[in-house]
């Protein structure tokens, strides 16, 4: 690409059937707008995480999401899955990455002046198979609207999330010539392409027992991007070899 122009630890897939959108229609408040980096989630046990990799890129619709745990992080640098050990690719296998559409409720300032809706997500693309968490978000901005909390409505979790500064805009969804799509939100972007075949009837990428299997089903890419002098230079990714790449 040349320089131009989700609750919880979950799969948005699955939660509803995507909508027919047009391209122009925004079903999300500006509030939303943006990328957003989450800090840490909390689980209804008290367990705790603050250190997997976590980015929402929402547009007036569409969005994009990667997730990597810490340990698959410490992957880059591989340069082929050929590189991988059967551990290393379970590892790769337990992303909850998902791209879809998101619907939200307009934002309400409740009586102790907290900003507050509720967004609902449709899948289009999904690393895993079956939804870990297929529950709406219950959202509130906190202080000046740059960080954000989610909270599923059963308790399941809590999460904070923070605005990726300079991820306003300009806010751009492309199909590129491979059928890629690029979701683009200021300096800041997520490259996504689907597997090239079908999954096998699993919950989990984790269950598949075969390596050959596993091998083509982790063949999904998430990937996340900043603009450097120009270029767009690939930070995370579910595909570590593209680690440092250009897309």
């Amino acid at each position: 690409i040349a320089a131009e122009g989700h609750g919880g630890s979950t799969v948005r897939a699955g939660v509803a059937a995507l909508p027919s959108l047009a391209m122009t229609d925004q079903t999300v408040p500006d509030e939303l707008l943006g990328c957003w980096q989450r800090r840490w989630i909390e689980f209804a046990d008290g367990n705790r995480d603050d250190t997997s990799f976590v980015v929402w890129l929402q547009l007036p619709s569409l969005m994009a999401d990667v997730r990597l745990s810490g340990p698959a992080l410490g992957l880059a640098g591989r340069r082929s899955i050929a590189e991988l050990s059967n551990d290393e690719l379970l590892l790769l296998a337990d992303s909850d990455s998902s791209s879809g559409a998101t619907t939200c409720t307009p934002v309400l300032v409740g009586a102790n002046g907290v900003s507050h809706a509720t967004a609902e997500w449709a899948g289009i693309v999904s690393f895993q198979p079956i939804s870990a968490y297929p529950e709406p978000g219950l959202l509130e901005w906190i202080g000046d609207g740059t960080v954000l909390v989610e909270r599923a409505p059963s308790g399941a979790y809590v999460e904070e999330w923070h605005l990726l500064p300079g991820s306003r805009g300009p806010l751009v969804h492309t199909v590129l010539a491979d059928g890629s799509e690029w979701y683009r939100a200021g300096d800041v972007g997520v490259l996504v392409r689907d597997r090239r075949s079908a999954l096998p009837d699993v919950a989990r990428l984790a269950d598949i027992d075969d390596r050959a299997t596993l091998e083509t089903a982790v063949d999904c890419e998430f990937s996340f991007a900043h603009r450097i002098d120009g270029s767009w230079m690939i930070a995370a990714s579910t595909l570590p070899w593209r680690v440092g790449a250009v897309v």
